[in-house]
C-alpha cells in the first residue's frame, strides 16, 4: 500500500497542479502579476519556480528539476 502511495505522489504533483489552478485563476497572467508584485516590493524575483519545485519534492521525493535563480 505505501509503494501504491509513493507511486501516485509522483503522478499528482502538487506545485504544478497549484501553478495550473493559479493560471486558471488569473487567465495565464498568475507569474506576470506575481513578478509585478515583487518587483514593487523590492524583490528581483517572485519566488514561482521555487515554489513550485519545492512543493513538487513534498510530493515526489524523487522530483528534481533545475531551476535559474537569478
Amino acid at each position: 500500500m505505501r509503494k501504491a502511495i509513493k507511486c501516485i505522489g509522483c503522478f499528482i504533483r502538487l506545485g504544478s497542479i497549484l501553478e495550473h489552478i493559479i493560471g486558471l485563476v488569473t487567465l495565464g497572467h498568475g507569474k506576470t502579476a506575481a513578478s509585478w508584485v515583487a518587483r514593487k516590493l523590492g524583490y528581483s524575483n517572485c519566488g514561482c519556480d521555487r515554489r513550485r519545485v519545492t512543493m513538487n519534492q513534498w510530493t515526489c521525493k524523487s522530483y528534481s528539476e533545475t531551476i535559474s535563480i537569478l
